[in-house]
């Protein structure tokens, strides 16, 4: 399997860029509830999860701190982000994070976790890897254990700039085919999920449908509106490599962006999809 930064751009050109998570949109909600897994009635059954491309380690060790009795694995590729987890998690007894490609064979003994944990992955890697991706986390999950997924598609706002990047975004993955969408128009990774699960063999497959109100004064505001400009920082030069807009345009319009979010009459939110299903 190619590394997911060699996917081939809809001119056939090679993109040696590795790409940033858009979106940690459940991270404000577990802080302020102190549920990692909100959805599921017998969290407290959980006792082994595997966090899927776990990055800097923001969600898996605020789930450990909130579920003591959990113990957590991350799994991550990027070096930098790796060190940055390991470190945060010095003194946390019930995480740990180890280097490894979540989208390859993972190398980890089959029925192993309770629960598989996949958050906000859209573009990460190749649509069409998604299926192969999927039976792995399945391989690796208990038998009666849960894999889930949460993903969104785009944030909603009154920002004109926002918008804009937003739309360069959803052509460039569809342009890379990083996305599910036909046109580009959108992410299309939310209407998948279940579909997905169900391909893989998961039963009683469930969703629940949730909104993280980031505007001006709202208690996400801050955490949200710097997480949106540090990605949206970050994938600009894949969306210039792409063609979907020039630096110039890109430059100004975050720059835009940046002053609408600091507006007293920003508002926003965004819709995320939660999905999992037992492995029989």
């Amino acid at each position: 399997m190619i590394s997911s930064s060699d996917v081939l751009s809809g001119s056939g050109a090679a993109l040696d860029m590795a790409l940033p998570r858009l979106f940690n949109l459940d991270l404000p909600r577990l802080k302020q509830t102190g549920q990692p897994l909100p959805e599921q009635n017998a969290a407290a059954s959980f006792h082994q999860l595997l966090d899927i491309a776990s990055g800097s380690g923001e969600w898996a060790l605020m789930a450990a701190l909130a579920a003591p009795d959990m113990q957590i694995v991350g799994i991550e590729s990027d070096a930098q982000l790796l060190s940055q987890a390991q470190v945060q998690a010095h003194g946390v007894e019930n995480v740990r994070f180890t280097a490894m490609n979540p989208f390859q064979g993972l190398d980890l003994s089959e029925n192993t976790f309770d629960l598989v944990n996949a958050r906000y992955l859209v573009g990460l890697l190749p649509a069409e890897w998604w299926p192969g991706v999927l039976s792995e986390f399945v391989r690796v999950t208990q038998p009666k254990g849960v894999v889930r997924l949460t993903e969104t598609d785009l944030p909603i706002t009154n920002s004109v700039a926002v918008e804009q990047m937003s739309s360069w975004i959803s052509k460039a993955y569809a342009a890379t085919k990083r996305s599910f969408s036909p046109t580009g128009r959108m992410l299309s990774m939310t209407p998948m999920l279940l579909r997905l699960l169900q391909d893989a063999g998961c039963q009683d497959v469930k969703q629940v449908a949730w909104n993280i109100n980031f505007s001006a004064g709202m208690p996400a505001y801050a955490e949200m509106t710097e997480d949106l400009a540090r990605t949206y920082r970050l994938v600009q030069a894949f969306l210039v490599r792409v063609g979907v807009a020039s630096l110039e345009e890109v430059e100004r319009t975050y720059e835009q962006m940046l002053d609408d979010m600091r507006s007293e009459g920003f508002s926003a939110s965004a819709l995320s999809l939660t999905v999992w299903g037992i492995k029989p």
